[in-house]
Parts: C-alpha cells; sequence; structure tokens
C-alpha cells in the first residue's frame, strides 16, 4: 500500500485502530485478520504513530479550520505615532505632530500650495 497518508483522519483511524490491537490481548496476526488489514502496514503505522499524530498536521488541521470558520481573528498591532508629511514638489518636506488639528492641517496644505517654487543653488 505504500507510505502512510498524512490526512489527520488517517492518523486518528490508524491511532483508534492500534489502541483496540493492545485492548484486545491477540497476536498481530490474528487482529489483523480480524481488521481486515495487512501486517507490513499495522508495522508501519505502529512506528509512525510511535511519538503520537505529528504536532504541524495538527497544527495544519486547525489553522485550516480556523481559516474556514466565519469566526474572524483579530491580531494584536501596536500602531506609533508618526507625523503627518507633505512632500513638496521641490523636494522639500513639511513634518507636523500626528496631533495637529484639522484646521491647522488645511491651512498649512493652503500655504503650502501658494509657495512658488524653490531654486536651489547651482
Amino acid at each position: 500500500m505504500g507510505r502512510p497518508p498524512s490526512e489527520l483522519k488517517e492518523y486518528r483511524e490508524w491511532q483508534r485502530r492500534l489502541n483496540r490491537y493492545k485492548e484486545s490481548e491477540l497476536n498481530v496476526g490474528l487482529f489483523c485478520l480480524q481488521e481486515e488489514t495487512s501486517r507490513s502496514l499495522f508495522y508501519r503505522w505502529s512506528g509512525q504513530l510511535h511519538e503520537g499524530i505529528p504536532e504541524d498536521l495538527t497544527a495544519e488541521v486547525a489553522d485550516r479550520k480556523q481559516a474556514e470558520s466565519d469566526e474572524a481573528v483579530f491580531l494584536p498591532i501596536t500602531l506609533k505615532a508618526s507625523p503627518v508629511e507633505i512632500e513638496l514638489p521641490n523636494g522639500g518636506i513639511v513634518r507636523l505632530p500626528l496631533s495637529v488639528g484639522q484646521a491647522v492641517l488645511v491651512d498649512v496644505i493652503g500655504a503650502v500650495g501658494r509657495l512658488r517654487p524653490w531654486k536651489g543653488p547651482k
């Protein structure tokens, strides 16, 4: 049958099957006959699940479920106060504090708009 599938559903099914084996007190051959599976597949899964279901697989399934759910996930963010910057056509920059009021901002934009282009030294 090849390599065991990497779907969480298959891992959980085999985990339950291996638990049934431990509780059954049957030998591997009889248990595999009863479960209609091969011994090689039984041993492959037994080795695969020796450490339990891989964390990356359970995390992937949890991430997929979260992405498919209707619930929005909000991550914490931090806002840093940055100044209001107005870049002038001549390359100059007017920086105002973030707390500047709307009226002052409108006045500054109006004043900047009336400026004549600055000609720097050649």
